[in-house]
């Protein structure tokens, strides 16, 4: 696959849009481990590939998710900052 312009790269699965969110979350990856009730060892061998991205993992996720928008909201922040 060739790319001539930087802005046609796009997101190739979920583990490279956990890692994306990680990052724009600035949380290391044990940080977001430890949120979604997960080892951090667990969650490198996801980001490496070496296990897979399951349901339950996307459903951990979104819960995490929901209550960083309901503290943003407590906080005042916006929740489409993410």
């Amino acid at each position: 696959m060739m790319i001539d312009n930087f802005k046609d790269i796009s997101v190739i699965d979920d583990v490279e849009r956990m890692i994306i969110l990680r990052k724009r979350l600035r949380i290391k990856q044990y940080e977001l481990a430890r949120a979604i009730g997960v080892t951090a060892n667990y969650l490198g061998d996801v980001e490496n590939y070496k296990l897979a991205f399951t349901p339950k993992l996307v459903k951990r996720l979104n819960e995490y998710l929901k209550r960083v928008e309901l503290e943003q909201l407590e906080d005042g922040q916006d929740s489409h900052s993410i």
